[in-house]
């Protein structure tokens, strides 16, 4: 079965539609805001296994700096899935679809296993083995991708996302 992912195009107008501007206002939108209209559109470039019975897990990690944004994920639809919030543990890595870290890429390693994305803030996420990087330059905020662990952690990132990437880490 082929699955059918957005494109570049409808990405940015999500992205713009999430945060309830137009791409003019999106410079100036709140870095909160931004970020989550950036996971959530992250999300749905990537294939994750199918299992349409059980919500898409996006796990939060309770230590680290999340911006309070993210929490209008909870309940939105990533194709035929509703994303759930969860908080990460130890005990629940294994569970999550998505875990973003916010800046605590020191737990990249504990949190990286097969089928799992992982999102970090700051630009030494890819070296740190995460999947997708924020990284904030001035207003904007851009997102690099390591193909590398993404391949290694058996999680299958749309071209099309590929080529809006920053930053392409093989």
């Amino acid at each position: 079965m082929r699955m059918l992912l957005p494109t570049a195009r409808t990405f940015l107008i999500g992205a713009a539609a999430l945060l309830g501007c137009g791409p003019a206002g999106a410079q100036n939108a709140d870095a909160g805001k931004l970020k989550a209209a950036i996971i959530y559109n992250i999300i749905r470039f990537v294939a994750f296994t199918p299992n349409v019975s059980a919500p898409l897990s996006l796990c939060l990690a309770r230590n680290a700096a999340i911006p309070r944004e993210l929490a209008a994920l909870n309940g939105q639809r990533a194709g035929n899935r509703a994303i759930a919030l969860i908080g990460l543990d130890a005990t629940n890595a294994g569970s999550c679809n998505v875990v973003y870290l916010g800046n605590s890429v020191a737990d990249i390693p504990k949190v990286r296993q097969r089928g799992v994305l992982v999102i970090a803030d700051g630009a030494g996420v890819l070296p740190a083995g995460g999947t997708i990087g924020l990284v904030q330059t001035g207003e904007q905020i851009r997102f690099e991708v390591n193909v590398g662990a993404a391949r290694q952690d058996k999680v299958v990132i749309s071209s099309k996302l590929l080529r809006l990437a920053a930053r392409v880490q093989q």
